[in-house]
């Protein structure tokens, strides 16, 4: 197939997921909390809209702060917003043409879109075919518009593109940029640092490190300067939830109804992810020891899942943060689709459980098909860390990404390294 028309091909599909997941959520309209879980349209969009001060324009974080509520947990007013500052940027504006929450959402839809088409047009230049493991995911249609989370997987993949580009700087950057959308992208520092420093290179491990932290401290820097407890409220605010039923992670599964506590969960999972991320970084260590490279892109992947498995918040969008790593890592399609499946199953049961108990149902068919998602998905994750750590990237050599461009264009395509990288010779 001509390049050009399976990138057109792969953008289309892209488009048609993306459109698909609008569809899903535009029933809720203005009725939102009567239509939310019976038509399976809920999204935290039309929720914060009211929630966040969005509706009456409030500036992010500039006026916000953080108030406790009776129960001890806290909340957020004035303008706080649970997120990262340029996520809680793109949160305010579409809020400035919207008259209520259906139109907000419709806006920040528009807003939003373009960031999942960027995606699959960077995979499919990177990975060609192996793109539409990203195009055609359903997770595109449960969650493209059920948060934000579009601009972080977009600005991951830009990162990961510019790493195999050899632009160590520049995907630092970006990473730094992902951080200050939701903080999870700042994770791969880490192991972009060792990559450096198993090729010897300490200078440019400094200077990703810098590149990385100094941007997120670049972007964070007027709104803490402007109004520090209510940049900080958000952090805050993450630290004080409980693992309740709006977390559906494994510590209120497993410790119902009220988990094990926040004191107890805030001193628990850092200790947890610490040594999870040790053994994916020190893994990757050894590893790159006896082959070519260090495997920053497994080792991202497995700090990534040990994230998803052990915080005590795990939001149904956030199998969106997975699917370029089903794209960049060399995993066989059972792994995609049995995840796709059990998401499914989790999406469906959770929201159409939540309308059960609207209505006084606790156990029911919903409920237990709930139960097989988040423990399935638990014992996927698990096996995908492993999974990961041992994968071979899937990225091709650099000039059998280019060729057809550089065919094209009449020139050479640029010369590659043995790691599927950009040699740069002197």
């Amino acid at each position: 197939m001509d390049p050009r028309r399976g990138l057109g091909l792969a953008l289309l599909c892209c488009a048609l997921f993306t459109g698909l997941g609008f569809l899903l959520k535009a029933p809720c309209g203005p009725d939102y909390n009567g239509r939310r879980d019976r038509l399976l349209c809920s999204n935290d969009i039309q929720v914060l809209y009211f929630t966040r001060g969005i509706a009456d324009h409030a500036f992010p974080y500039i006026h916000g702060h953080l108030v406790t509520t009776p129960d001890g947990g806290a909340d957020l007013r004035g303008g706080a917003i649970e997120y990262p500052v340029l996520t809680g940027l793109v949160t305010w504006l579409p809020g400035l043409l919207a008259t209520d929450s259906a139109s907000y959402l419709g806006f920040t839809a528009i807003l939003l879109a373009p960031f999942s088409l960027v995606t699959a047009w960077l995979l499919f230049r990177w990975v060609r075919l192996r793109a539409y493991y990203y195009a055609a995911a359903p997770p595109l249609i449960w969650y493209s518009f059920h948060n934000w989370d579009l601009l972080v997987v977009a600005a991951t993949v830009a990162a990961f593109y510019q790493w195999w580009k050899h632009r160590m700087i520049a995907a630092a950057i970006l990473l730094g940029v992902g951080g200050a959308v939701k903080l999870w992208p700042l994770f791969f520092l880490a192991p972009l640092v060792l990559a450096r420093l198993r090729d010897r290179a300490r200078i440019d491990a400094l200077l990703v490190l810098l590149a990385g932290a100094g941007t997120f401290a670049l972007i964070n820097l007027p709104f803490v300067l402007a109004n520090p407890g209510g940049w900080w409220a958000s952090y805050e605010f993450q630290a004080l939830r409980n693992a309740d039923v709006t977390t559906n992670s494994i510590w209120y599964w497993a410790f119902p109804p009220d988990g094990l506590g926040r004191g107890t969960l805030n001193v628990l999972v850092p200790v947890l992810l610490a040594v999870a991320f040790l053994i994916a970084l020190g893994y990757g260590w050894v590893r790159g020891r006896r082959e070519d490279g260090y495997p920053f892109l497994g080792v991202s992947a497995a700090m990534l899942v040990a994230y998803l498995l052990l915080n005590k918040v795990h939001s149904p969008q956030y199998a969106l943060w997975l699917l370029p790593f089903f794209v960049l890592l060399r995993v066989r399609w059972g792994w995609w689709a049995a995840y796709m499946t059990l998401d499914a199953v989790l999406y469906v049961g959770l929201f159409r459980w939540f309308y059960d108990l609207s209505r006084g149902v606790d156990f029911g068919l919903a409920k237990q098909a709930l139960i097989i998602g988040v423990w399935g998905r638990a014992a996927m994750l698990v096996l995908m860390f492993v999974l990961f750590l041992r994968a071979e990237a899937a990225v091709p050599e650099p000039q059998e990404a280019e060729s057809w461009r550089s065919a094209e264009l009449g020139r050479a395509a640029p010369v590659s390294g043995p790691s599927g990288r950009p040699s740069h010779r002197r």
